[in-house]
């Protein structure tokens, strides 16, 4: 269900900006919408495919009119969208190579109200023989573009959080970050204007670490999941080793207390491979993205691979409660201050989160969980099935033995999750369960009072014993 559209928030600044952005004294103040921004750290974004477009006149206004506290200093990069990809970017190659390193952009006529550069987007040399397993998902000349991606990863996961299609919130607005690592999240985490952070990257050095200066992964996440939604991928095992090789998600640093932490399933079937325990899981092979060298693209594709492309789909779950939440309380603008989300009136919501008002943090991160799936089941975004999750000829053999383009041997079971019992508790592998458009829906209805909060004492119980020791090892 979607109760908020970009007419509506459109119309909400219908009123006369001009007098306002150049400094006029007489005017009332603008109400800003109630909007969500999702903040990717990834390998660049193609800004180019449809999945980001946006031709409302809210996507022609500098951000800074209507998200309190964005720099007005932003400059916009302007480019050919309506051209096919290869004529775009060699038309806008000027554009491109004036790209400066640590500064924020924005691209009108998009819902990118933020793109930044600040390290290299991970473009891979192709070479003759394609070494699976990723070397192989990426052909074209080795090109590195600042902010434009190069690679492809950074566009499908910024496609599953907010693309128009197949995403859970095609209404919030992007932010995106090229170039991996502490550093990026430390930028995210001191916009206040940023809602939740979603990261599909790994540190190599395990969460104890992080303390110690060698690497300040874990520092830099313990603090967003203090001060923003902070989503991030468990991690993708070797095959069928339940997720728990190299190394379980208690010791990554990318798992902090307070970060979600995202598994995989397969249309609903099982795979083993994915990072556990994680808190909550979402379709993690082949589902619907944006292709990074297309402008008009969207397919299921191999590269949505693994909790990689889990992670950012949650983090558009998270993004459109949060939007939902302030369109319900009548609160505007965006960015979570002091641990409140949304804040404001409504008499009509009698129980549930909202009945007193405010929207926290913590009853955010608690609604997302406790409306899982407690079985993940297929869902309209999902795409391809494993080759072995229905079993037949392997769909994609280029990318090596589990033909996945990231996770060479991880492979889906030809067992579905709906079978396992109810009374059985498998938080190990997948937390409080699945994510999908139906969890939403009910994630709302709890914020409306229309439906209770679910009890879910078995995996509370769980969950309060993962806190605690990734608390304790870190």
């Amino acid at each position: 269900m979607r109760r908020i559209t970009l007419a509506v928030a459109a119309a909400v600044l219908a009123t006369p900006l001009a007098a306002s952005a150049h400094g006029g004294r007489h005017d009332p103040p603008r109400k800003l919408p109630a909007l969500a921004v999702v903040a990717i750290v990834d390998s660049g974004i193609n800004p180019y495919s449809v999945q980001f477009r946006d031709d409302s006149d809210l996507a022609y206004r500098h951000p800074s009119t209507y998200i309190a506290g964005f720099p007005k200093s932003a400059p916009a990069l302007r480019l050919h969208l309506n051209l096919p990809y290869d004529k775009a970017v060699k038309a806008d190659a000027s554009v491109w190579a004036s790209v400066v390193p640590k500064q924020l952009y924005w691209i009108p006529g998009t819902r990118i109200v933020g793109a930044i550069s600040l390290g290299a987007g991970g473009t891979l040399c192709p070479t003759t023989v394609k070494a699976p397993p990723a070397s192989a998902a990426f052909a074209g000349a080795c090109t590195e573009h600042r902010i434009l991606d190069d690679l492809g990863h950074g566009t499908m996961t910024a496609s599953r959080a907010v693309g128009e299609r197949h995403s859970l919130a095609p209404e919030a607005r992007l932010v995106e970050i090229e170039g991996l690592g502490a550093g990026s999240l430390n930028w995210v985490t001191a916009q206040p204007w940023i809602d939740v952070s979603s990261n599909s990257w790994l540190s190599l050095l395990p969460q104890p670490l992080g303390k110690t200066g060698l690497d300040s992964t874990t520092a830099a996440f313990s603090k967003a999941a203090k001060r923003l939604l902070t989503v991030a991928a468990s991690g993708n095992g070797a095959a069928f080793a339940e997720g728990g090789a190299p190394t379980p998600t208690y010791a990554l640093s990318t798992g902090a207390p307070g970060v979600v932490l995202v598994g995989g399933h397969d249309n609903g079937h099982v795979t083993a491979w994915s990072g556990a325990p994680p808190h909550v899981v979402a379709d993690a092979y082949g589902g619907w993205t944006a292709i990074h060298t297309s402008s008009t693209l969207v397919r299921p594709d191999p590269i949505a691979c693994c909790t990689s492309a889990a992670a950012p789909y949650v983090a558009g779950a998270a993004a459109d409660i949060v939007q939902e939440a302030r369109e319900m309380l009548g609160a505007t603008g965006t960015g979570i201050r002091g641990g409140i989300v949304a804040k404001g009136k409504n008499p009509h919501i009698k129980s549930g989160p909202l009945a007193d008002g405010v929207l926290t943090l913590d009853e955010l991160r608690t609604l997302l969980l406790r409306t899982a799936d407690p079985r993940p089941k297929a869902g309209p975004d999902d795409g391809l099935i494993h080759w072995m999750g229905d079993p037949r000829a392997p769909d994609h053999t280029e990318y090596g033995a589990g033909g996945n383009p990231f996770c060479a041997g991880c492979t889906t079971l030809p067992a579905q999750w709906s079978s396992v019992p109810a009374g059985v508790d498998q938080y190990a592998d997948i937390g409080y369960g699945g994510i999908d458009a139906s969890t939403l829906d009910h994630a709302i209805d709890v914020m409306s009072g229309e439906k209770p909060m679910p009890q879910r004492p078995t995996e509370d119980a769980d969950y309060a014993l993962d806190q605690q020791a990734r608390a304790g090892i870190g």
